[in-house]
């Protein structure tokens, strides 16, 4: 726990000389969708993040998503397996957006962060560094306020070589200041 702290906060705190001058608070909901997965269905997923507006339309985003996958269900036997939870902290570089302006504003999205995978039945309990990527729509009502609109890919590195992956659909709102 305290390592991921110190990455986001590292991150943090090596941007501030490029920042140009805006933040920003957003909060977001929506379903994360495992690929190519069968030990888990797709579930609920909260995200809350700071935006910090950088020059040349790019914007830093420390984030932290907190994922309840659903529990699987085999069509061959039953099993009281259940859906893992993931507490993840990143940070993600945005191309794009509205950053305080009104109207329409598409953007990309790439990110790396630290992946804490769990599952209270079996006592597992994983931490490893992933990545994503995505692209969003917000649509700015106000210079302060805009509704955000996001589809992302996630992929998480497993022992052994192999990979978690899922996609997530979320829609939230963006805080100005």
């Amino acid at each position: 726990m305290k390592r991921p702290l110190k990455i986001l906060l590292a991150l943090f705190l090596f941007s501030q000389p490029v920042l140009a001058g805006g933040i920003g608070v957003g909060v977001s909901v929506g379903r994360e969708y495992p690929i190519i997965q069968e030990d888990q269905k797709e579930g609920q997923v909260i995200g809350i993040r700071a935006r910090l507006q950088a020059p040349l339309g790019l914007s830093f985003e420390p984030n932290i998503y907190f994922t309840h996958f659903g529990d699987p269900d085999f069509d061959d036997f039953t099993s009281d397996l259940e859906g893992s939870k993931v507490t993840a902290y990143g940070v993600d570089l945005l191309f794009g957006g509205a950053f305080g302006a009104i109207g329409f504003k598409p953007y990309y999205l790439a990110g790396v962060g630290v992946y804490n995978t769990s599952r209270d039945q079996s006592l597992q309990d994983e931490q490893r560094i992933g990545w994503s990527t995505g692209l969003g729509l917000e649509f700015g009502v106000a210079k302060f306020l805009s509704l955000d609109f996001r589809a992302r890919a996630v992929i998480v590195p497993t022992q052994g070589g192999g990979s978690k992956k899922s996609a997530s659909l979320t829609g939230g709102m963006n805080l100005y200041f």
